[in-house]
């Protein structure tokens, strides 16, 4: 049997070019990106210790701000990542402080780090998200220390699974969906697996759909998921590139445990929760449930083609009076680029208060005013839907698109964005 891509990626970091699934590597890492909440500065302070090759260690400064305990955070944390960076050689440009910060697992693709055919690593229960550039990403919530320390990472081959796409994506319909989609099928089968894109569907999807795909790994329960290589990545890489890459590409025998086929045109828009990600429904299913607010932002939204399909939603039309809208640009970027497009007007017109980038109003203790009372009702394009996670326990958190949140956040109860939409298209 051939190799698959996660396969080829591993056994050229390990320097095993023929490594097959069940293989025990020891792979070199290509980058380690952490966010702003560590614990490993203190270990290495205490023991001297350096990093393997302070070129390839990133920072993001994406979740501690304010208010509430991560005000603690952003007055000591920031300063001691800045100061350990001083002091291991890591380039200041490594450093993506205020004014060029974002998520941690956004900000690598974002900036040309995360390159196809790479090992990269992140301190973020969200890093498989960089899959979407064709590298193996995942997260290393223990262990850091070592993999900063050596630069290498012990690693079991791992199964995959195929995923075979055709077709393309209804309009309004975007990557959120098909993430809600792979965890409703496949929540069951995927076991710590990874997941690895096919077809001609591929090319039908940005970069930005991609990585919202990718964003759902953990939740699915896949180890991460990988994305081919095609003419959209390498128009993305063309100017974000910092070195030269090779891709990764699976043998048309490559050994899948399993294949599933899907056609885009069969997605629709999906809500997740309340309280727990797998029950996934049709909006149809609980459209009419009121909500008190709306949040667009986070690792799993807030990219520039997010705010462009609420923008859509939005134009011309404003927020219900009771209900709060928040908006968190993923990036400086991204925020720098919807100012320039003017979504950021159209935006803040609607009545939506637009925060500064990082995690926002994910979960409470992010810099976003956003804070759920007792009983109160969420649509959020968030990561997760657990109880307490937004504000209060008693209060219920639904997870949706963009298209599915500034639609309901004009509506006050949750609803079907496709004939807001419809009336944008004619309207425009």
């Amino acid at each position: 049997m051939g190799q698959t891509m996660a396969a080829w990626i591993l056994g050229r970091a390990a320097g095993t070019p023929e490594a097959r699934t069940g293989d025990v590597l020891l792979p070199s890492i290509d980058l380690m990106t952490c966010l702003d909440g560590t614990t490993f500065i203190d270990d290495f302070n205490a023991e001297g210790l350096r990093v393997w090759d302070p070129e390839r260690v990133i920072f993001c400064f994406d979740h501690g701000f304010q208010p509430d305990w991560m005000l603690v955070a952003a007055v000591t944390e920031h300063p001691k990542i800045r100061a350990f960076a001083r002091d291991q050689g890591i380039p200041p440009e490594n450093v993506y402080d205020y004014g060029r910060n974002g998520l941690s697992h956004h900000i690598p693709v974002e900036q040309g780090w995360a390159l196809p055919g790479t090992l990269c690593m992140g301190t973020d229960t969200q890093s498989a998200t960089m899959g979407a550039v064709n590298c193996f990403a995942m997260p290393c919530m223990y262990g850091a220390d070592a993999i900063l320390l050596t630069g290498k990472v012990w690693m079991q081959v791992p199964e995959c699974i195929q995923v075979h796409l055709t077709g393309r994506l209804p309009h309004g319909v975007n990557g959120k969906d098909v993430a809600y989609r792979l965890i409703r099928d496949l929540g069951d089968v995927v076991n710590g697996r990874v997941i690895e894109f096919s077809g001609p569907g591929v090319a039908t999807l940005s970069v930005d759909m991609r990585m919202a795909i990718c964003n759902g790994a953990v939740q699915l329960g896949a180890l991460t998921m990988i994305f081919p290589a095609d003419d959209v990545l390498m128009d993305y890489l063309d100017d974000r590139a910092r070195s030269s890459f090779r891709p990764a590409r699976a043998d048309a025998d490559a050994d899948y445990v399993m294949r599933y086929d899907y056609d885009l045109g069969t997605f629709d828009n999906l809500v997740a929760g309340p309280h727990a990600i797998t029950l996934v429904r049709p909006v149809a299913d609980i459209a009419g449930l009121e909500i008190n607010a709306a949040n667009i932002g986070s690792c799993a939204s807030g990219r520039l083609s997010d705010l462009a399909l609420a923008a859509e939603v939005l134009r011309g039309r404003h927020v219900h009076p009771g209900v709060r809208l928040f908006v968190t640009p993923i990036s400086a970027e991204t925020a720098n680029l919807a100012e320039k497009e003017g979504i950021l007007r159209v935006l803040l017109d609607a009545g939506a208060t637009v925060t500064q980038p990082g995690c926002g109003g994910c979960y409470s203790g992010n810099l976003s005013p956003l804070k759920l009372g007792d009983g109160e009702r969420c649509i959020s394009t968030s990561v997760e839907t657990l109880r307490g996670r937004m504000g209060s326990e008693d209060a219920e958190i639904y997870l949706a698109s963009a298209a599915v949140t500034a639609a309901s956040a004009i509506a006050g109860k949750i609803v079907d964005p496709a004939p807001f939409l419809q009336k944008a298209e004619v309207a425009g």
